[in-house]
């Protein structure tokens, strides 16, 4: 055994040997060929690093926002190198970032011929079809992406299903979207925003204990300032729960419930207590703070104060408010209509009935339901009832016999 196995090393030392001799007859054309090796490796590398280069130099665009140099630089990455497909996938981002919808579906599906399980390019599939209105195509491909996601759960998987509540709510499936924000309750973490959006879709649902239950645990999370106690009470108020509504807008003023770290600056706060004023009937306190000159140009808070204007009776004041936000460069068919609203309240119907006009005249159709309703509204408050009968034909004609139609019609034929 000892002697066999001696006599195969020696045969192998004799087989080197040969190998050794053969490479040094030959040792001019080994250097040769060597030189051109690292050459061409050299050259290689270098290709290789331009390409990787020119895709992390798009991605940075893209974090950067600055859309147009990223598809610069990743279009120069796929001439490099056509068949990467992280380089298509990254300048459909690109796209998606400069609204070219189409022109990002394009790139994504390029990716996904190069890669079938690509996760970020169905993403990419499934923001487009959401920003362009496909909320059913949306989920589709936002599905097909978590098909894809392995099993390390990371922040793309939580943005795809964030996405994917969001086109489900676009299609008012609210049941689905609070399946969704139950799967990222428990993945992403019990955070105050997911219950927060879990409880909206309870509110729309009719669903008070379970709406009730998810804003109790978004507010005793830590690191909250006042917009969630606002949402809450919008998300509420909006389901006929008003007086749940406003208990938890005042709890935002007890202590604990907001984080000062989080409250924001000294201006949105005054902002926020204002607004919660109004809606508590504080009107003075109201006024007080959403009167300083820092909030002059914030909308909202001067909304609230010409309200506040007007519970106190100061319907001057009020009204001149609502007509500087009607003379805005940024106006809107809902300031015309909160305009209107205001003369109705006060039986200058006539005014009314003239900038709903103007806004119906202003505004694309598509924003001006309110202001054709509240025509109606407009007439009868000084009696031309033939007038309103006329406004609730074209209402109807416009938007179908809903349950306002039909009381208006109702009120008015037994005064016609």
């Amino acid at each position: 055994m000892l002697i066999d196995k001696n006599k195969k090393q020696e045969q192998k030392k004799q087989e080197l040997k040969a190998k050794a001799e053969q490479l040094i007859h030959t040792k001019s054309f080994q250097i040769g060929a060597a030189v051109c090796c690292v050459l061409l490796l050299a050259f290689a590398g270098i290709r290789f690093m331009n390409r990787d280069s020119l895709l992390r130099e798009g991605i940075a665009y893209c974090e950067k926002k600055e859309y147009a140099k990223a598809q610069t630089s990743l279009k120069n990455a796929i001439l490099a190198d056509n068949l990467k497909a992280d380089n298509y996938t990254y300048l459909g981002i690109a796209y998606l970032g400069d609204e070219k919808y189409a022109d990002a579906e394009k790139q994504f599906r390029l990716a996904l011929n190069l890669d079938p399980e690509n996760v970020s390019a169905y993403r990419g599939l499934g923001i487009s079809a959401f920003k362009t209105g496909d909320y059913e195509r949306a989920i589709t491909e936002l599905n097909h992406a978590l098909d894809h996601t392995g099993i390390w759960l990371n922040q793309e998987i939580y943005d795809i299903l964030w996405y994917r509540a969001d086109a489900e709510k676009a299609l008012e499936d609210y049941e689905a979207a609070c399946e969704t924000y139950g799967i990222l309750i428990e993945l992403e973490g019990d955070t105050a925003v997911i219950r927060y959006n879990r409880g909206a879709m309870y509110c729309l649902l009719d669903k008070k204990e379970e709406a009730m239950a998810d804003f109790d645990a978004a507010i005793s999370q830590k690191g909250n300032g006042y917009p969630i106690f606002w949402n809450i009470y919008d998300s509420m108020a909006d389901a006929g729960w008003v007086e749940e509504a406003e208990a938890y807008l005042k709890l935002s003023q007890e202590p604990g419930y907001i984080d000062l770290n989080h409250a924001g600056t000294e201006t949105e706060v005054n902002k926020y207590r204002g607004m919660i004023a109004y809606i508590c009937r504080d009107y003075e306190t109201a006024v007080s703070l959403l009167s300083s000159t820092a909030l002059s140009s914030d909308k909202q808070a001067q909304i609230y104060l010409a309200l506040s204007y007007e519970q106190q009776q100061e319907k001057d004041k009020a009204l001149a408010v609502f007509l500087e936000q009607v003379n805005a460069a940024n106006a809107s068919a809902v300031d015309y209509n909160r305009l209107a609203r205001f003369y109705i309240r006060n039986e200058q119907g006539e005014q009314a009935v003239e900038y709903l006009q103007k806004g119906i005249e202003k505004f694309p159709q598509s924003d001006l339901q309110d202001l054709y309703y509240n025509m109606v509204s407009a007439y009868e408050s000084y009696g031309a009832y033939e007038d309103a009968l006329d406004a609730l034909k074209k209402y109807t004609r416009l938007y179908g016999e809903d349950d306002g139609a039909v009381r208006e019609k109702a009120f008015l034929k037994e005064r016609i």
